[in-house]
């Protein structure tokens, strides 16, 4: 017999009530519309709002539908005898009422599911305004909390980047777009919102750190850019523990943006990898003088973070990379540079996949190889908001410009974006400003100059604001270069600039380097000489540079500066009687150990360009065998090469041609003398590309753009071939440019070299006629 007052009795007419069911129907619809507004209108304010509007809607629906039940009852209950089944709650119309509610209850339950389970894949592992975040500068206060301040955006930002999709914005932007709000060295959180918006974010992370006594506490807060805040979090411990604070501080912020159905990953800061605090203080401070382009004051930061820590990977690489910028200690390619770069390298195993890439890049790039500039290609399409890598991959194509012959904007193209990305970077626009200068782009010049005024000290800009007056005053600039510290510097890419100007000429500089002369030390005047015996060769005035060249053998034999010389012999437009001297030398080496292999290969280098194929195989041998301890690295590479040349001249252009680019590539480009005595080789390589049909347009684009600072003797003569090479490939206007280039160049030479000139000159007269009719 059915009880009809028990448990199950009460429960069966619990869930039959029309209450009940709107109840669960309600449930089940707001489940599923908060689940599609999380996904269609992620922002966090959106979503509250929705869910406090459903929860005050649900006892007006509940009650609205149990007060209908209850008037129905009421109403029915007249005619209850009458209607019998129809009225009761068992009935077949009531039945199928509420499997219908039940029914939409689960279906919208599980509709919310489905968006709840899918939500991840469309927005992401973490909420959508934290998946790029802004790291700012905490405030820090009480001892010992210096570094940690400003040092919290260098733990942080890799810390978060990469995990669940998060970007983190470059310190290097954000610090610049913060400086230049926090005037008083301070932000109220609407100014910390508008850096994020400055730079792109989608949100941005401030907080605290206070030390005291032993301790440390830091606080942080994830707000959006709109204001809302989306996690705040809360650490303490001792001080010697501050990358596991920093560590936890990450993961209690990651927790409460986390999507993602699969646990919150552990975090770990990113290529710290030391837990040495002293060493962690030192990187820190490095870090800011580094930042600040205070290369003094990083080197000994950096130096002594290596020495608490000498398997400290990432203060290595910030150290090598502190020596590359600094000229006082070595630039580019100095043993500092290098050896810190290989140590980094070394201990780079703990490193995540980002710093280690940039590790190995920045050592290749020390030593000077090629392969530096496809890792960073590959770098700057993965993460194309870092001014590091940008940076160095612009380094990269200004020093390795003569091997990779890429054309100006390529050139250019990376300097804009490290500057697009963090204006404040002054050193990184100082290659821009002598690539301005070496190319006489004006326009370039003075958009750089504008960046530096508001980059860097004025005694910084104080001299390229006098070298800028040279594009508007030509005559001026010898009386400039007295005035410049370093004249001598600003001078060699003044006069690059003069190759490439029709308004300038080399000539106009040769006063200003003899007047130099006399106020340098026995190095520089050797150097000086050694300009001007160029200079007048590249304008074909080879009578004027002999007795230059002469002065130059008596006083320094052994010097590069008196090899050079030997360029306009291997250039085929000076025969034996101009560098007589310097080839008897090359027959009697001095008995200096590695000298031997020098000598032979200058003597295989003059051997090629007279044709004398079987000759230079006997040297490149002789050069092979004998010992390195000259340029141990660039010699035998570039003899290789050599032998490519010597290929060609035999009858294998194709397989000489690739033998000759592999040999140049392994020699690389780390240092001026690995240019000098590459030149021969890479204009040989250029013009017998450019002679070819099959290799024109390679041929063409290295005469252009395949040029060093080194290689003015080479200039007019690449005019001379890229003339030839436009011709017959169908550009005329080119073709005309580049024989007036020539003309305007060896206007003024010996008379036994007119007729190269009147050859240009009768081949620009008929392409002007061609071009008239």
């Amino acid at each position: 017999m059915r009880d009809d007052n028990g448990p199950a009795s009460r429960w069966r007419d619990f869930r039959r009530h029309p209450a009940v069911q709107a109840a669960a129907v309600y449930a089940g619809a707001s489940w599923a519309l908060i689940q599609v507004a999380d996904i269609f209108f992620p922002s966090l304010g959106v979503v509250r709002w929705l869910g406090i509007i459903l929860v005050a809607g649900f006892l007006p629906v509940v009650g609205g539908a149990w007060w209908l039940a209850s008037r129905e009852a009421l109403d029915g209950a007249a005619t209850a005898a009458a209607e019998g089944e129809l009225a009761d709650a068992s009935s077949p119309v009531r039945r199928r009422r509420r499997r219908y509610a039940y029914a939409a209850a689960v279906g919208l339950l599980a509709v919310g599911g489905l968006f709840w389970w899918v939500r991840p894949s469309i927005l992401g592992a973490v909420n959508p305004d934290a998946q790029v975040i802004a790291v700012l500068p905490f405030h820090a206060s009480g001892l010992g909390s210096e570094e940690l301040g400003e040092g919290m955006v260098d733990l942080l930002s890799p810390s978060l980047d990469g995990v669940g999709g998060i970007r983190t914005v470059n310190s290097s932007t954000v610090l610049h777009r913060w400086q230049q709000r926090a005037v008083d060295g301070s932000l109220d959180l609407e100014g910390s919102l508008a850096v994020g918006r400055d730079v792109d974010a989608g949100s941005v992370l401030l907080g605290s750190v206070v030390s005291a006594g032993s301790g440390v506490r830091m606080t942080a807060q994830l707000y959006s850019v709109r204001g809302v805040e989306l996690a705040h979090a809360r650490v303490e411990g001792p001080a010697e523990d501050v990358l596991a604070l920093v560590d936890s501080l990450g993961l209690n912020l990651l927790r409460d943006i986390w999507l993602a159905h699969e646990p919150v990953p552990n975090l770990r800061v990113s290529g710290i990898t030391t837990g040495n605090v002293d060493a962690i203080r030192a990187y820190l401070r490095g870090q800011q003088h580094y930042r600040r382009s205070q290369w003094d004051s990083a080197l000994v930061a950096f130096q002594q973070a290596v020495e608490r820590d000498s398997t400290f990977a990432l203060a290595h690489y910030r150290l090598g990379l502190t020596y590359g910028w600094s000229l006082k200690h070595g630039g580019f390619g100095s043993s500092g540079a290098q050896r810190h770069g290989r140590l980094a390298l070394r201990y780079s195993d703990r490193l995540p996949p980002r710093e280690r890439t940039l590790v190995a890049a920045h050592s290749l790039f020390e030593e000077g190889k090629l392969a530096a500039h496809d890792t960073l290609v590959r770098y700057v399409a993965r993460y194309p908001d870092d001014p590091e890598g940008w940076y160095m991959l612009a380094d990269v194509r200004f020093h390795a410009m003569p091997l990779l012959a890429l054309d100006y904007e390529d050139i250019f193209g990376p300097f804009d974006r490290v500057l697009e990305l963090d204006p404040s970077l002054a050193p990184a626009i100082i290659h821009p400003l002598e690539l301005s200068l070496m190319f006489a782009d004006s326009a370039r010049f003075h958009r750089y100059l504008a960046a530096m005024e508001g980059a860097a000290e004025p005694a910084m800009v104080e001299p390229w604001k006098l070298l800028g007056q040279v594009f508007e005053q030509p005559e001026s600039v010898v009386a400039i270069l007295g005035t410049l510290p370093d004249g001598e510097r600003y001078g060699g890419l003044l006069l690059i600039g003069t190759y490439h100007s029709p308004d300038l000429n080399p000539k106009t500089l040769l006063p200003g380097f003899a007047a130099a002369e006399s106020a340098t030390d026995a190095n520089g005047r050797i150097q000086l000489l050694s300009i001007r015996a160029m200079v007048l060769a590249s304008l074909g005035r080879l009578s004027e540079a002999q007795p230059i060249r002469d002065t130059l053998w008596a006083i320094a034999p052994n010097r590069q500066e008196a090899f050079q010389s030997l360029i306009p012999v291997y250039a085929g437009y000076a025969d034996s009687t101009f560098a007589a001297r310097a080839l008897a030398a090359l027959e009697n080496p001095p008995p200096v150990p590695g000298v031997d292999q020098l000598f032979s290969y200058s003597r295989m280098i003059y051997a090629l360009s007279r044709g004398r194929s079987a000759e230079a195989r006997r040297l490149a041998e002789r050069a092979l065998a004998a010992d390195t301890s000259f340029y141990p690295e660039l010699l035998p590479p570039l003899v290789r090469a050599g032998l490519g040349w010597a290929d060609i001249l035999d009858g294998d252009t194709v397989g000489g041609l690739g033998r000759i680019e592999a040999g140049l590539g392994e020699a690389g480009y780390v240092s001026g003398t690995a240019m000098a005595f590459s030149q021969q080789l890479r204009f040989a390589l250029a013009a017998i590309q450019a002679s070819r049909s099959e290799t024109r347009a390679e041929g063409i684009r290295r005469l252009r753009y395949g040029r060093w600072v080194g290689d003015i003797v080479y200039f007019p003569l690449a005019y001379l071939a890229l003339g030839r090479a436009l011709e017959d490939s169908g550009d005329p206007a080119g073709a005309a440019e580049a024989y007036a280039d020539f003309i305007r160049l060896w206007q003024d030479a010996d008379p036994e070299l007119q007729p190269r000139v009147e050859t240009a000159r009768r081949a620009l007269e008929r392409l002007s006629a061609e071009n008239a009719n």
